[in-house]
């Protein structure tokens, strides 16, 4: 009887089965895009669209997909066919983020993903802290003002120099007024995500500037 060696898995080979064995998360968020190659050993330099990208640093699995030319919508997102990556490192570098994944053993592996969307499933964000939220988390939210009136939903999130600022549309009334609404205390009161619509509970009146 003859005994035939197995063929050594290959970093390609790990990570075909791997992409193969793991089905796509339904609650994919787009959290970072991928920079040039840094280094020769696979790292590459990466940009996330938040000042505290603390779920790229929580996430055990990254999933990646080219980048569409504009962000990506969370319908968008799901029709993506999205490829499966294990985050080795993730830490700051001067003045920019820097990773490594384990499918990524070097310089050419990194120069080919370079420009590529990076997502985390929305079950692997760190719990946050009280009186905090994640803007993906209040993005359809019914916004409520002190006299019982909806302004509308929130359709995104804009963060300036100062503070993080609420853009609220009606769907439903294209001629209604957008309002711009800070998110700070001064204006915001109770934030239910676990109702159904979700709610925010704002002072803001409808004849204000919107």
């Amino acid at each position: 009887m003859v005994a035939f060696k197995p063929k050594a898995k290959t970093q390609s080979n790990i990570a075909e089965q791997r992409q193969a064995v793991q089905t796509q998360p339904s609650d994919l968020v787009v959290v970072a895009r991928i920079g040039a190659a840094y280094g020769v050993k696979g790292w590459v330099k990466l940009h996330p669209f938040s000042n505290s990208p603390d779920a790229l640093h929580h996430a055990k699995t990254w999933w990646i997909t080219p980048y569409l030319g504009t962000e990506s919508s969370d319908t968008q997102t799901n029709a993506l066919t999205w490829s499966v990556f294990s985050p080795l490192t993730f830490k700051a570098h001067a003045d920019a983020w820097v990773a490594q994944c384990r499918e990524w053993t070097d310089r050419s592996d990194a120069e080919k993903h370079k420009g590529w969307q990076v997502a985390v499933s929305r079950a692997d964000f760190p719990q946050p802290d009280e009186d905090e939220f994640y803007w993906v988390d209040l993005v359809g939210a019914q916004v409520i003002n002190q006299d019982g009136v909806c302004l509308g939903v929130i359709d995104s999130l804009l963060e300036n120099t100062a503070q993080t600022v609420m853009s609220i549309s009606s769907p439903e009334n294209k001629a209604a007024p957008q309002y711009l609404i800070p998110f700070v205390s001064a204006f915001v009161g109770e934030v239910d995500l676990q109702s159904t619509p979700k709610t925010v509970q704002v002072i803001w009146d409808v004849d204000a500037t919107a």
